[in-house]
């Protein structure tokens, strides 16, 4: 009987079915929230990091919370964040969230491409004369020099295969008014916004369910051990003698019996 308790118990160890298995995490539940007038993307959740303006009308991804006052949000190819207050979650996919902008450099010797929007800054790269950029946004900076401007274009490079993100100086580059109006609009969404994932990632367990699985592994384990190192209990012989005994065709007893 232990023998077989033991092959069970080893059996549901390690061979398990496939109910068991931890499913992949889906993707997080996010929103398209539409900025209705103005608003800034950035780079930590907090109001001195700002990156540059999201172009009015056009949309954010929200794919969480990031305390009271921010979401995480995807703005193109960017991952950062933006206030609550100034965002509009809405309940629709639109076909063009984003603005679709370039400019070029007018500069015959390119234009340095900096981390900051000052001539202070690290210098990332250089922007080549007559090529086109992603425009993400409009950043107010420094004036380097009286009478030019403070506007920078938070934009883009690739250099040997490194992409860095930064700022160019305005006024080396097309000039440019306003981004074109997206109009799509959809139903506002009022209810507060929920952020869930419908499995458990395998890949980044919480501590409660990894000290679950530990338990779940180890006390068969323990049972295991506990049958192996346990005496058995020996049979005990009946103390009384059976006198009954057949000879051929008759029976002789013990007459104490009778």
């Amino acid at each position: 009987m232990k023998k077989l308790i033991i092959a069970l118990i080893s059996f549901v160890i390690f061979f398990p079915t496939t109910d068991f298995v931890i499913a992949h995490a889906d993707e997080t539940k996010s929103y398209y929230a539409k900025v209705l007038q103005e608003a800034k993307f950035y780079s930590q959740p907090n109001e001195e990091f700002g990156l540059f303006t999201i172009p009015s009308s056009y949309f954010v991804i929200l794919y969480d919370n990031a305390g009271e006052n921010f979401y995480k949000a995807k703005y193109q190819d960017l991952s950062g964040y933006v206030k609550k207050d100034e965002v509009t979650p809405m309940d629709g996919t639109p076909t063009s969230p984003f603005p679709n902008e370039t400019f070029r450099v007018f500069n015959d010797n390119g234009l340095n491409f900096y981390e900051k929007t000052s001539y202070e800054s690290t210098i990332l790269g250089k922007l080549n004369f007559l090529d086109s950029y992603t425009l993400y946004g409009i950043q107010i900076g420094e004036e380097p020099f009286p009478n030019s401007s403070n506007a920078w274009y938070y934009s883009k490079i690739t250099t040997n295969g490194q992409t860095s993100y930064g700022y160019a100086f305005s006024y080396y580059c097309d000039g440019f008014e306003s981004f074109t109006e997206n109009t799509e609009y959809f139903p506002e969404i009022t209810n507060e916004l929920v952020f869930s994932t419908s499995s458990i990632n395998a890949g980044g367990l919480s501590d409660t369910v990894k000290a679950i699985i530990i338990l779940a592994v180890s006390l068969p384990c323990l049972i295991i051990l506990y049958l192996l190192l346990s005496p058995s209990k020996k049979l005990k012989k009946p103390r009384g003698k059976i006198f009954a005994r057949k000879s051929k065709d008759y029976y002789e007893f013990n007459e104490d019996d009778l």
